[in-house]
């Protein structure tokens, strides 16, 4: 369980994180912060506080677990191994029957909850290293729900439960979807946590799919969603006694949601475009030491 059953490390002086990273909703993209991660982890910076929505929760929770390279290259090489049938299952059988019957979810979650077990490998979200904070959407009340602890398959399969695509996941008491339907970017959360320096890893933009006379009613939805998503992102702004350092919107073109095949260019463009932002924003403001 790698160092899963380590102590997650005591809150820094005034309870305040020192470096927090939060990572987006994105689908696939999710490969792009794989490699800003590493560029972030090789410059020195490891982060005190993690939080994530949707796929970006995933990699955050799974980092968590051991925020070092080593456990980062375990990550990356699920990543590289991954096809569309590892999130969405391959009965293409099964989704016309969903289509048929009229039923509230196109795909069966077996592959995705697989997937969240291979990721993060502690029983109790609360089991990570560093704190976790994961972000689902009440389907009841719309409300944007937390999580820092509970089991990890259910919250984070939650939180990737992308509307009709996966059937919503019982939770609290309540029905939760996709953090991306309220809460895409999170950045405010670090932010309310106190975090002194927040990197933000948004891969939002740009997953928008295909969009053309060819578009099945999936395409519509997923391109709907991706819209909507990234509409969503309020560019949380710095407060006084808080840096947000993000990493731009990169050109990705009109990347689909569950397209797994461009997995490794997407590794390396988010390396090549994250290392440069973090050098240069350590040049100016050295890493947060701790004391």
């Amino acid at each position: 369980m790698l160092s899963a059953l380590r102590r997650r490390r005591p809150p820094q002086p005034g309870g305040r994180p020192r470096e927090a990273v939060v990572l987006s909703g994105g689908g696939s993209l999710g490969a792009v912060q794989i490699g800003a991660l590493r560029a972030l982890l090789e410059a020195g910076v490891r982060p005190d506080l993690l939080v994530g929505c949707s796929v970006g929760a995933m990699n955050a929770a799974s980092l968590a677990v051991d925020p070092s390279l080593a456990r980062l290259g375990e990550l990356e090489a699920l990543w590289r191994s991954l096809e569309r049938k590892d999130v969405f299952g391959g009965n293409r059988r099964m989704l016309a029957t969903h289509v048929v019957r009229g039923d509230a979810h196109l795909y069966e979650p077996d592959a995705l909850r697989a997937l969240v077990r291979r990721a993060v490998p502690v029983a109790d979200l609360a089991d990570t290293v560093v704190p976790c904070h994961v972000v689902t959407t009440d389907l009841r009340t719309g409300a944007s729900c937390w999580w820092t602890s509970g089991d990890p398959v259910t919250v984070l399969s939650a939180s990737a439960c992308m509307p009709a695509v996966f059937p919503p996941v019982p939770l609290g008491g309540s029905l939760h979807v996709d953090g991306g339907v309220t809460c895409p970017v999170p950045t405010a959360r670090a932010l309310d946590l106190g975090a002194i320096r927040t990197w933000v890893i948004d891969v939002t933009g740009g997953s928008i799919g295909r969009r053309d006379e060819r578009m099945s009613a999936l395409d519509v939805l997923l391109v709907s969603f991706a819209i909507t998503r990234s509409k969503l992102d309020e560019h949380s702004a710095a407060r006084p006694g808080q840096r947000v350092v993000r990493l731009s919107k990169l050109p990705v073109g009109d990347h689909e949601l569950r397209d797994f095949s461009k997995t490794a260019a997407l590794v390396d463009l988010g390396y090549r475009t994250m290392a440069p932002l973090v050098a240069a924003e350590l040049a100016g403001v050295p890493r947060q030491r701790r004391t």
